[in-house]
């Protein structure tokens, strides 16, 4: 294609060369897949019946041609209930004594008067320098979760269940209501639910203080390191924490005259930020007036090993300070991170979110948490974006779905949060003993006894880095909850260590995903984090998120490896600036200390039509993988920014495409422009690597 072709260009055409041959011989690289994929014992379809005037199903065909169906139930039954507020009566009270009545009326759809209800939520403890705000039970902005929720749909379960059984069949139409929260904890806490709809609600924290705007300064009071400015057109006294906000995270902000009040910068991700909530660190000095700026923070009291003297220890250590920005840089601060879940799910099955909006939450927006996954969750035309005149969205997540199979994702927007746009991902256990047919796990804490292995279920084994080691089934299950399990297998799996790892992909698959017809853009983190088999994502737009647009994460203490997953029909641009090395769409395994795994994790991965454009690095980036498929793709303008390019084997970054230590796949139809889009990058470990300009 013009392209000088210098020494490590003639090694990379020659091991081209070589995988055509190998395509065209009967050498035995060139034979069926004979690797097993852990995941293909997961079910391609719930064994439930689908009722179409009140379920969602809907399907793709997978990359290993088996049609998956993925099923979300909806509310059975009829009857009608609803009343106004009451003159005396609070949001607080309405909410859960509306549901109450309409369950005592035996109706299955509630509809709430369209209004604006503003809840005040439990009341937090302020005097944290008090003993009674220190007590370990104490409901504090810094312990949100000794606190109430603002409203709990279900009720806690009193013993181990394995069905929800508190509320089922409800629908509540919100008819375009706005909630207004207050505290800095979960909005919406569902639990122990069955079918049950949310829709038409905004839902809000209107007078809290997410995030605010500012620039770093030479620190008036500690020369040689770095100090922070807030705007003073931030609030800095917060009456949840009885002082000044508390920082919790600082991350690089563009602001221009167009794009008020701005967004992340490109360079906003875990090298270029500094957080304030991993292992205690201390925090920040508030002194008020200097000549630096009207409310100033100090780091003297900081640790200072993570700085550009002594990197020894990051801030995940505990080792948090201002010293990493350039002074004068303009900065965004997040006050309440991890503080909780605008709507949190428990111990539910088949739940269902129409037209619901998240414009401000504390925390994540969108969760379904590891403590009781089960089944069955749908976000339809549902958005987690900042409202107007607001810096952020939600502080981290927009959607952290865990445990549960039967996902579907469809007409939304997510913008504007601290984190990923959507992230996927299973739970997974450490072996804690092990013998020739038996291996134990530490107990779950709580009342759902299949966040644990049970007697029946399929575990899947791995090594420390994920790599497959074979799967067995659960025959007997002895111990006690919060307490080691012992899991007797129905054969032994030989490899097993105390570095081992568990995935019960019969109780917790996060199987069968649909993601289609979304928007992602604005976000610090990536636009789609998935580990998981049988997904689908298809037809949506990524653009100008910090980091990569997909990421399969796996490897070393991360998660599985996806299988099955096709990627189609996608616009993506300006996304991974910060990570230009890791690709737009980025399949990347490796060990704790970088190194690439050279067996299969990603495993049958299909990426078909989709348009890349405008990009820092590659548009992917995959590694560890078999039975890849890049088909009809469009690469235009990438590769545009490489301060640090990085070779994976012979092929470096500045390629649009990268495939590393891959066995078995097709590259054909794609179609590259643009004067920095570089070639298409193949290194001497990928085997049987068919390249062709049709895919005909």
């Amino acid at each position: 294609m013009g392209r000088f072709v210098n020494q490590r260009s003639r090694k990379r055409l020659a091991a081209l060369a070589l995988s055509l041959l190998a395509l065209l011989t009967d050498s035995p690289h060139a034979q069926t897949i004979n690797t097993p994929i852990y995941a293909e014992r997961i079910p391609t379809a719930a064994d439930l019946p689908f009722d179409p005037a009140t379920d969602t199903r809907e399907s793709f065909v997978a990359p290993n041609g088996k049609t998956v169906r993925v099923l979300v139930k909806g509310p059975q039954g009829t009857g009608t209930y609803s009343r106004l507020i009451q003159a005396g009566e609070t949001a607080d009270t309405y909410f859960p004594a509306i549901v109450a009545e309409a369950v005592a009326a035996h109706a299955h759809r509630v509809v709430i008067p369209k209004a604006t209800y503003r809840f005040k939520g439990p009341k937090l403890c302020t005097d944290l320098a008090s003993a009674a705000c220190q007590l370990p039970t104490s409901c504090t902005a810094l312990q949100p979760d000794n606190c109430a929720p603002h409203w709990t749909i279900g009720t806690y379960p009193s013993g181990e269940v394995v069905r929800p059984n508190s509320v089922s069949d409800l629908d509540i139409d919100f008819s375009g209501s706005t909630l207004e929260f207050t505290a800095p904890v979960i909005g919406i806490w569902i639990l122990e639910a069955e079918r049950l709809r949310l829709r038409n609600v905004t839902i809000d924290w209107p007078d809290l203080p997410i995030a605010s705007l500012g620039h770093i300064v030479a620190d008036p009071t500690n020369p040689g390191h770095k100090g922070l400015v807030i705007d003073p057109s931030y609030p800095i006294k917060d009456r949840f924490l009885g002082g000044a906000v508390q920082i919790a995270a600082v991350d690089p902000w563009s602001s221009s005259t167009k794009d008020q009040p701005g967004h992340f910068a490109s360079t906003a991700d875990n090298e270029h930020e500094s957080y304030f909530i991993f292992h205690d660190p201390p925090q920040p000095r508030y002194l008020g007036r200097t000549h630096a700026g009207a409310h100033t923070f100090s780091c003297k009291p900081c640790h200072f090993e993570n700085s550009p003297t002594d990197p020894s220890c990051s801030f995940f250590l505990g080792c948090a300070n201002f010293d990493g920005f350039a002074e004068g840089e303009r900065v965004l601060v997040r006050h309440y991170t991890y503080n909780g879940f605008a709507i949190l799910v428990n111990w539910s099955n088949d739940i269902d979110f129409e037209n619901v909006t998240i414009q401000t939450g504390p925390g994540m927006g969108f969760a379904v948490n590891y403590n009781g996954g089960y089944r069955g969750v749908r976000l339809h035309s549902s958005s987690v974006k900042r409202g107007p005149g607001r810096l952020i969205s939600t502080a981290s997540d927009a959607v952290n779905i865990a445990l549960q199979a039967d996902l579907i994702i469809e007409d939304g927007e997510f913008a504007d949060q601290g984190d990923d746009g959507i992230n996927i991902n299973p739970q997974i256990l450490p072996v804690a003993g092990f013998g020739a047919d038996w291996l134990s796990v530490a107990g779950p804490c709580d009342p759902d006894p299949m966040d644990a292995p049970i007697r029946g279920d399929i575990l899947a084994l791995f090594d420390r880095n994920f790599r497959y080691l074979g799967s067995a089934r659960a025959t007997a299950v002895s111990g006690a909850p919060c307490a080691t399990l012992t899991v007797t297998l129905d054969h032994p799996i030989s490899g097993l260590t105390r570095s081992s790892l568990i995935y019960d992909i019969t109780q917790q698959p996060s199987a069968r995903t649909i993601i289609r017809h979304n928007r992602y853009h604005d976000n610090r983190g990536h636009g789609v984090l998935v580990s998981t088999p049988y997904a689908e994502i298809a037809d949506n737009v990524f653009d100008n998120n910090s980091m990569t647009a997909i990421l399969g994460p796996s490897g070393y203490l991360a998660w599985p490896g996806a299988t099955n997953l096709l990627i189609s029909g996608n616009d993506i641009s300006h996304s991974g600036a910060q990570s230009a090395d890791l690709g737009a769409v980025s399949l990347i395994a490796e060990t704790a200390d970088n190194q690439i795994i050279p067996t299969p994790i990603f495993q049958k991965i299909q990426m078909v039509h989709n348009r890349f454009s405008d990009l820092p690095g590659p548009a992917l980036v995959t590694t560890s993988g078999e039975s890849i498929r890049f088909a009809d793709d469009s690469i235009r303008n990438a590769d545009q920014n490489h301060s640090t390019p990085a070779d994976y084997g012979t092929v470096p970054s500045t390629d649009s495409v990268v495939l590393y230590r891959v066995d078995h796949a097709t590259i054909c139809g794609t179609l590259r422009s643009g004067k920095t889009t570089g070639p298409i990058g193949i290194d001497p470990t990928d085997r049987n690597i068919l390249m062709t300009t049709s895919c005909r």
